[in-house]
């Protein structure tokens, strides 16, 4: 654990992937493929410390979504929770990260259902280029690796 390379607060790193969400949940690429697998996801951030819970099971309740997400909810049952860094979290989500390498070398902590976590990737694999874009529109150059 150390200090964040990308991210001054939690705020600032809870932000920009509020903005990477609220696109994703309602994606016509991104959003059926997720909901398709019918699951919850926790994933566990640290440096600095957060956590969101997808919800790819329940039928969001705006209905232009296909997903739903929260912060900070550990009360919802995840079907796996992977915990890693938030600059982990910014390099996966912009498709530098490869999380099966970075399970085995202990880079993510894995608990639940792996391999339906690793089935998620297929579905996610269109905001690796739809993060880039997010973060120009925030004016997040900066934050492209």
């Amino acid at each position: 654990m150390g200090k964040s390379k990308y991210f001054k607060s939690r705020e600032e790193f809870v932000n920009v992937m509020t903005t990477l969400f609220d696109k994703l949940k309602s994606d016509p690429r991104v959003g059926p493929a997720v909901a398709k697998e019918k699951m919850i996801a926790r994933f566990d951030y640290h440096d600095p410390d957060a956590s969101v819970t997808i919800n790819a099971k329940d039928k969001p309740a705006d209905e232009k979504d296909y997903i739903s997400y929260t912060w900070d909810d550990k009360s919802t049952a995840a079907d796996f929770v992977l915990s890693n860094s938030a600059d982990y979290c910014l390099r996966f989500w912009q498709g530098k990260e490869n999380p099966v390498i970075s399970i085995a070398m202990g880079k993510i902590k894995a608990t639940g259902n792996v391999s339906k976590a690793l089935g998620m990737l297929p579905a996610i694999k269109p905001a690796y280029k739809i993060f880039p874009e997010v973060l120009k529109e925030m004016g997040r150059k900066d934050l492209i690796v």
